[in-house]
């Protein structure tokens, strides 16, 4: 009988092997990081706060030579940011959105602009208008497809559902650099069903330690009660050092039926040493959502740590 034991014991424990074998790896990766916002129109709100999150990733290679990979992200003590997906080597990837994830599509493009932190729309108010995306998107529950090679990338993405009443979602992203050295030509569209056809088009240029980009995008609503909306986006960074970057940036944004744009600008730096980053900088808003004499500045600084 304990012979019997034994052969038992000793094929359970090969086979844990022989399986172990064939597994993928997983990996933890961390970080912190410390910020301040200090908007002036917030004076009673602590601008101090701190984030932290850990992600879980980890994949493994198939038999046919495609990969599949799988990353979860613990946020703030919450959950999201979780995705799977596929990779079929010259034929692309194919990537599920849990939730929070850029499964493909056109947040591909709907951004071009360089910057050294954070884009000239951001912290100073709640709306990001002018963007493809402004009308709403929804990437929980998202496919996405993405094809990269030889300087041609092509994106699409698919929400068959994105909420109870909702129509699908589809984006489209396109992007070619193959033209003329250190240039990048791109464009975008979605649709979110019943809401809105959104487009933008742009592009960018690299020389040496300078980067631009110009870009343009159109927000149409079909419902009359909304209002449209066309936006020019431009900006420039220079990586004075290897750990140094500087950058300017100007958002104009024409909201129909509103008498003033909304019009962003900002100007930020970040430094690199190690595992630490510092950046910061400052961004302002006028005539935010088109309304006159609404006005707002923001302060910014972020030390992260990654680990």
């Amino acid at each position: 009988m304990n012979k019997l034991k034994k052969v038992g014991l000793t094929a359970l424990a090969t086979t844990l092997v022989a399986s172990a074998s064939y597994a993928g790896e997983m990996s933890v990766s961390g970080s912190a990081s410390l910020n301040y916002s200090g908007l002036n129109t917030s004076s009673d709100a602590n601008p101090w706060s701190m984030g932290d999150s850990v992600t879980f990733s980890g994949g493994g290679d198939l038999d046919n030579g495609m990969d599949v990979n799988v990353k979860f992200e613990l946020d703030g003590g919450n959950y999201d940011d979780y995705s799977l997906k596929l990779g079929m080597g010259d034929m692309g990837s194919l990537t599920f959105s849990g939730d929070s994830v850029n499964a493909g599509g056109v947040d591909k493009v709907k951004d071009i602009v360089p910057t050294a932190y954070t884009p000239v729309y951001e912290n100073a108010d709640s709306t990001d208008n002018g963007l493809a995306t402004t009308s709403g998107r929804i990437t929980t529950g998202m496919w996405g497809y993405t094809y990269d090679q030889d300087g041609l990338m092509l994106s699409m993405g698919y929400n068959p559902k994105p909420a109870a009443a909702a129509s699908a979602e589809t984006s489209y992203a396109v992007s070619y650099s193959g033209l003329m050295d250190g240039m990048t030509l791109s464009a975008g569209r979605f649709d979110d069903g019943d809401v809105a056809e959104n487009d933008t088009y742009g592009v960018k240029y690299v020389a040496g330690s300078i980067t631009a980009a110009y870009q343009i995008t159109k927000v149409d609503y079909e419902s009359t009660g909304s209002n449209d909306q066309d936006a020019a986006h431009m900006g420039v960074s220079i990586a004075v050092n290897e750990n140094l970057t500087v950058s300017a940036g100007r958002q104009e944004v024409e909201i129909d039926t509103k008498a003033d744009d909304e019009v962003n600008t900002g100007i930020q730096a970040s430094y690199t040493m190690g595992s630490i980053t510092l950046a910061g900088g400052f961004n302002e808003v006028e005539s935010i959502g088109g309304a006159a004499s609404s006005d707002a500045e923001v302060a910014m600084f972020n030390a992260a740590f990654a680990f």
